[in-house]
């Protein structure tokens, strides 16, 4: 059984699942492998899509307040749907400096970056630009007050502009607890940063390396996973 068929397989055996499938919204229970057994009061969702992750976060931490940011309309409608009034949600992107950027549409609505498709992604992914639409920027530090409930998760799954998000949450880092990532090993976004760098700053930051999970291969070579960090 393939991956994905095996995901589905154990979608439907989760009925909390049941009502966003219906809303074509597959809860993220592959996550389950790096953070199945966690406790978090307070769970921050960048690149929240249509609310994959969201829903996920809903399954395993009932209680805990939701905040999840998506500048696409149709998938934030979406995710409105799925999370049915239990996250807060901003309409905007994230970065290191406020104003407009230029979202680049893919043709898997989820890969859409502010950053181009590089010619990797094209061809590993099987996708390709269908146009670019002006989104709001905010820094995640203007947005969230201080402090947090916690324990605290950021997750961040933002196409390439991870390094950028993490850039403008500084003041908002040392009341994370948890950073869980998806950080590239190759450009499959014109000029992204790598895990390489998203690494140095997140340990320069105080948090330190837990795993990484979920890794996607090209002939043999790792180039991206979803990696977890941890405040030390």
């Amino acid at each position: 059984m393939s991956p994905r068929l095996r995901k589905y397989a154990k979608l439907l055996q989760t009925p909390a699942c049941w009502p966003a499938l219906a809303q074509g919204v597959a809860a993220t229970l592959e996550h389950d492998v790096a953070l199945g057994r966690e406790h978090f009061a307070t769970v921050i969702d960048v690149g929240a899509n249509k609310g994959q992750f969201a829903v996920y976060a809903r399954l395993r931490w009932p209680r805990a307040r939701l905040i999840c940011f998506e500048p696409l309309p149709e998938p934030r409608a979406k995710l409105a749907r799925a999370t049915r009034g239990r996250a807060e949600i901003h309409a905007c992107a994230l970065g290191a400096t406020p104003g407009t950027g230029q979202m680049h549409l893919a043709t898997r609505v989820d890969s859409s970056s502010l950053l181009a498709l590089g010619a990797r992604q094209k061809r590993i992914f099987g996708m390709d630009e269908s146009g670019t639409l002006q989104v709001p920027i905010q820094r995640l530090d203007a947005l969230i007050a201080l402090p947090l409930a916690r324990p605290s998760l950021l997750k961040i799954d933002v196409q390439g502009f991870e390094l950028e998000v993490l850039q403008g949450a500084t003041e908002l880092l040392p009341e994370i607890d948890a950073v869980y990532v998806e950080a590239s090993d190759v450009e499959l976004y014109q000029g992204q940063a790598l895990l390489a760098q998203i690494e140095r700053f997140l340990l320069e930051a105080g948090f330190r390396v837990d795993g990484h999970f979920n890794a996607q291969f090209d002939q043999g070579q790792r180039v991206q996973a979803d990696w977890l960090f941890r405040q030390v």
